[in-house]
């Protein structure tokens, strides 16, 4: 059968009936299927696809009871009877079982059945296309399930991936305590931390935000670690005697970003820690907020800001190192601009306030921050928010 013919079934024990309804239905386009058995009407229903049923119906009991298994079997299939009706009551004893209509035996006119006929099967057309559209949107939705299931598992897997590529949690390095917190706004982070120790008195170390959320933002942080550590390699292996400078490793970064061509940047800090002679190397690549030093009974933020452009969108961009004195107990948070999203305000000065009043009042602890600001609470954040804190002997 052509899926655009509608189907017509007719069940008729009245030879002459059977033959004069189906020539004129199968005149009128539709695909009709006559019969003088009920059990077999009910058999093809039960494997077809049918639009409408007419049924020349006798009030006896076995026909009465077929019909209704008819009825209850494809509810939503309009079925006519045409009857020899003896009254009113018999119509409407029809009606409540479920007969869609009912026309009288025998036909005068075709006009008011051809009425009927074509409203019943455009009603059933329009039921059928319903519960294909089901069907397919059924379909689509446990495909779109299973895609974001295994999306899912991609993104904790990721995100597994990302945090092994990140330093621990806490740990000590040239008597440096560092210490590292994340709170991501979806499975994978754009923001990033890292520390390399070059020598016993030496660590490298930055704090880099990538553009944008998700996979793809996670996925340049995998290249910025295998840039910045193949970097830090190299000077390593070099018989050059000179310090490792910051602002060069970010200009290399930066060449190396727009020769991808991804069409993403970053902002980093980036600083090199001489235990030896307490002295810090930074270079600022775009970053806010600039690190909060605090020492000598000060918190403040580190000089800078506005040094450098973030990486990955300018050729000509330049790079400068700073220079910072620490005292043997100095504390140093660098921060994620994420963190500016859970303060209240609206200026991002007042944020900017709000933020070293609270690491002043809770001594430049890191937990103090993420209590005060309720951090673990959160369920959810609206930006990524990275937080490495790097403090001298004291307060380790």
């Amino acid at each position: 059968m052509e899926p655009d013919v509608s189907q017509i079934l007719i069940v008729a024990d009245d030879l002459d009936l059977k033959h004069q309804i189906t020539q004129h239905y199968a005149t009128h386009h539709y695909h009709v299927i006559a019969t003088n058995d009920p059990m077999h009407a009910i058999d093809y229903l039960t494997n077809e696809t049918v639009n409408l049923v007419l049924f020349q119906y006798h009030p006896e009991a076995t026909l009465t009871a077929l019909l209704q298994d008819m009825l209850e079997m494809c509810a939503e299939v309009p079925l006519v009877v045409l009857s020899e009706v003896d009254s009113a009551a018999d119509v409407t004893n029809l009606l409540r079982i479920g007969v869609t209509d009912v026309f009288e035996l025998p036909l005068v006119s075709m006009s008011e059945l051809d009425v009927s006929v074509a409203r019943h099967v455009k009603r059933s057309a329009l039921f059928y296309e319903n519960v294909q559209y089901r069907h397919e949107l059924d379909i689509a939705h446990r495909q779109v399930n299973k895609n974001l299931a295994e999306l899912q598992q991609d993104q904790i897997a990721g995100r597994l991936i990302q945090q092994r590529m990140m330093p621990p949690e806490s740990c000590n390095i040239n008597g440096l305590t560092m210490r590292r917190y994340m709170k991501s706004s979806l499975y994978l982070s754009g923001d990033f931390i890292d520390h390399i120790r070059l020598d016993d008195d030496r660590v490298l170390f930055y704090l880099a935000d990538v553009s944008g959320h998700g996979a793809s933002s996670a996925f340049l942080t995998v290249l910025l670690k295998n840039i910045t550590n193949r970097l830090a390699r190299e000077y390593l292996e070099s018989d050059s005697q000179a310090a490792i400078s910051p602002a060069k490793v970010i200009t290399q970064i930066n060449c190396e970003l727009l020769d991808f061509d991804i069409d993403k940047h970053m902002t980093i800090f980036m600083g090199v820690m001489d235990r030896n002679s307490q002295h810090l190397t930074y270079c600022v690549a775009g970053h806010l907020p600039m690190p909060l030093l605090s020492q000598y009974g000060g918190v403040d933020y580190l000089p800078g800001i506005g040094s450098g452009l973030p990486v990955g969108l300018f050729d000509d961009a330049e790079y400068v190192d700073l220079e910072q004195q620490l005292a043997p107990d100095f504390n140093l948070l660098l921060s994620s601009d994420g963190i500016f999203e859970v303060l209240p305000g609206d200026e991002l000065a007042d944020k900017e306030a709000q933020l070293r009043t609270i690491m002043t009042q809770c001594d430049s602890s890191l937990d103090g921050l993420i209590k005060v600001l309720k951090l673990d609470g959160l369920e959810t954040v609206p930006d990524d928010i990275a937080l490495l804190n790097m403090c001298g002997e004291s307060y380790a």
